[in-house]
């Protein structure tokens, strides 16, 4: 899990849609310019009047040490108020750092709960996290269901992790009845987007006819598109299998791969 750092486009976002408040779009404009000190203190004394936006950035620039000092335990501070008003993406940011014992006490169970108040609010990022918390048990009591439920949510809004995980359980049978063309169908959705795994899982689908028909060939492009990330598992099943198939087959599989382009979808970054 990394925390949500789309800062510069989030700025833009915010000053959209957000009245004009005095002294933000100098800060902005500080920011965009990378004059960090000087963004700080216009973000400053509106988090200090409750402004939620402007509190998580200031809790981003604590985290990143941009214009002051690299200090988690004030990122978390301000994190924290923003949270408390039921800032997603602050919400997701403190889930985080109780996860890893950054500027707080380590603390599963606190992680768990901050990312249930921002999935709840369909914070994709959130949604996916609290699936592997529910996987692992970690803060929660271990739940195939739900983590479905939430891997689910995520999926629905193009979280390639997501998408993988779901297929992958729908293709074991983990925590949910197995179903293949479930499986294949988020599968082909996050392996679209260009994910590795993905692609690897699928070329094993097509290379062993699980949920859809053999086709050497497919499964040679999906493993070769896996492949090219420097996917091992991806490589080694690619080469084995082109001992089994005729050359110009190859060729094809090879040409369809170059050929490919992953789908790309309006959405923030899945991390």
């Amino acid at each position: 899990m990394k925390k949500v750092m789309y800062v510069i486009a989030m700025v833009y976002s915010m000053a959209a849609s957000m009245p004009c408040v005095a002294g933000f779009d100098e800060g902005k404009a500080a920011f965009m310019a990378k004059d960090f000190a000087k963004a700080y203190k216009e973000f400053e004394p509106l988090a200090n009047k409750g402004d939620v936006k402007s509190q998580h950035l200031l809790g981003m620039m604590y985290d990143e040490g941009q214009g002051v000092p690299q200090n988690y335990t004030k990122a978390a501070e301000w994190y924290m108020k923003a949270a408390k008003l039921g800032h997603q993406d602050s919400q997701y940011n403190l889930g985080v750092m109780y996860a890893q014992g950054q500027g707080v006490l380590q603390d599963d169970a606190k992680s768990a709960d901050w990312f249930l108040k921002a999935a709840q609010q369909g914070h994709v990022l959130s949604q996916f996290a609290l699936g592997r918390l529910y996987i692992l048990g970690r803060g929660v009591k271990a739940d195939g269901k739900l983590a479905n439920d939430w891997y689910r949510k995520a999926a629905e809004q193009h979280h390639f992790k997501a998408q993988l995980a779901l297929g992958k359980n729908y293709l074991d049978g983990n925590g949910i009845k197995k179903d293949l063309p479930l499986a294949e169908k988020w599968i082909r959705q996050s392996a679209e987007q260009g994910h590795h795994k993905a692609q690897y899982e699928l070329g094993l689908m097509y290379k062993d006819g699980l949920g859809l028909k053999k086709d050497a060939k497919l499964s040679y492009m999906w493993l070769e598109l896996a492949a090219r990330q420097e996917h091992q598992g991806a490589i080694l099943a690619r080469d084995a299998l082109a001992k089994t198939m005729k050359a110009e087959d190859i060729a094809a599989a090879k040409l369809q791969a170059s050929a490919w382009t992953p789908v790309i979808l309006d959405k923030k970054p899945a991390t």
